[in-house]
This record gives structure tokens, sequence and C-alpha cells, in this order.
């Protein structure tokens, strides 16, 4: 993990992505304020995107409610199985 003081340091944004790209890169305001800058990848963005979308989430919570319309053993024995 790296810490930048941003009171005593002016970092360009493109330093603090390419130290972001090995470690934790956390920031700190003079205040005391952090701010944490790590890699991820478009799994990571899409999971992120999925999780705070109220249609989506809505969606899963009704499915999750339905009813089977089969056992598994209906389907078992339909597979000959």
């Amino acid at each position: 993990m790296k810490i930048i003081e941003v009171a005593q340091s002016q970092p360009t944004l493109d330093e603090v992505m390419h130290w972001a790209e090995g470690e934790v890169v956390v920031l700190r305001k003079a205040n005391g304020t952090l701010f944490a800058l790590t890699q991820v990848d478009d799994f990571e963005v899409e999971v992120e995107s999925l999780r705070n979308n109220s249609e989506f989430m809505l969606f899963l919570q009704q499915l999750s409610q339905e009813e089977a319309s089969i056992t598994i053993h209906e389907l078992r024995r339909e597979m000959g199985l």
C-alpha cells in the first residue's frame, strides 16, 4: 500500500494510476480524509454496476421467490437419470 500525503505532494493522475497498477494507493488530504485507488478488472466493474442497478436487483429478488415448476426428481426422471 502506498500512502500519498496530497498536502505535501501533487502527483499527476497518470502517476497515481501507474502506482495503482501494482498496489493500493491511498491519498490523504490535509484534513485527514482518505481516498483509495486500486486497479479493477471489467468483471468487478460489471458486478458493482449490477449491484447498484435497482431494476436488476428487483428482478433477482422476484426470481428467487418463484416456486419451481418442476422438482429435481421429476427432472431426473425426464432425463432418464
